[in-house]
């Protein structure tokens, strides 16, 4: 079987670092031939492919899998496992984490490796130096020029921890560094728009538990808009509960308070959200 050349994980670093194709190729090859291959797949001369790999800061085997089939299968177990950290399922994730094989995971899926288990340990009130140990291994190894966007979910991440360690000055350093740069995220596909709405609803979430409901309404109503404009579901169900929550904090009416309940059974039944339905009925 041909090995299939990862062309958009080499197309998403150039654009992850603001680099242009002339950017990239000066001084390693002409702008066409890397025209040619981020088009067709049509790969350079090896030498060629490893130059422009290490610019970008891939190694071949990011773009050119030893093993692709293994290292599509152990991707898709990440995917599924971040995807519980939306409905909740943190004992089913941390079983699907249990199952992967570093052998078979690029960089790039050892940090989603790392960003998903830390939020799992700092969801679960595990010691938070177990949550900053698996944030820093992105923070401070894979990413310590913090180019991706792995390293904001870790700034997010560390401040759930902090905050579930009730260690609320710390907490808002993290969260205050996600916000200055929620505007400069790129919203290019799904994965990407779940990425950027955790980080919204968790430094929501953050505010709401110091009682800033204004601070945590802006940011919900920002997510529920990134939610609509993209024609996502999935974080609609909790974006509602929250400001649920909010309104009742407020004292607002229980008019409102039930239409936020409502919108939050109704997504939590159409994206099978078992754990947030509960939560909500425990709540009325």
């Amino acid at each position: 079987m041909v090995t299939k050349m990862n062309v958009d994980r080499f197309i998403d670093a150039r654009k992850a670092l603001g680099m242009s194709q002339a950017e990239l190729c000066e001084g390693i090859c002409t702008q066409a031939t890397l025209s040619k291959f981020e088009s067709s797949g049509r790969a350079p001369a090896v030498r060629i492919l490893v130059q422009l790999c290490a610019r970008l800061g891939l190694k071949l085997d990011d773009v050119f899998p030893i093993n692709q089939s293994a290292e599509l299968e152990v991707h898709h177990i990440l995917d599924v496992a971040e995807f519980k950290l939306i409905t909740s399922e943190y004992d089913s994730a941390m079983a699907d984490l249990d199952g992967v094989s570093f052998d078979h995971l690029s960089d790039d899926g050892k940090m989603q490796y790392y960003f998903i288990k830390g939020y799992l340990t700092a969801l679960t009130d595990q010691p938070i130096s177990d949550s900053l140990y698996y944030f820093n291994m992105i923070l401070n190894d894979l990413d310590n020029e913090h180019r991706t966007i792995y390293s904001q979910l870790a700034y997010t991440g560390s401040g759930v921890a902090y905050s579930h360690n009730n260690e609320n000055e710390k907490a808002e350093f993290y969260f205050q560094k996600v916000f200055n740069d929620l505007q400069k995220l790129l919203l290019n596909n799904n994965k990407a728009i779940w990425r950027a709405l955790n980080m919204i609803y968790y430094t929501a979430e953050y505010y709401n538990r110091i009682a800033d409901y204004t601070t945590s309404d802006s940011l919900l109503t920002y997510g529920y808009n990134v939610c609509s404009e993209k024609r996502v579901t999935y974080y609609v169900a909790r974006i509602s509960f929250l400001k649920a929550k909010n309104a009742q904090a407020e004292h607002a009416d229980a008019e409102e308070i039930q239409e936020d309940l409502n919108d939050a059974r109704a997504f939590a039944r159409l994206n099978h959200n078992a754990n947030l339905l509960e939560e909500i009925e425990a709540f009325q």
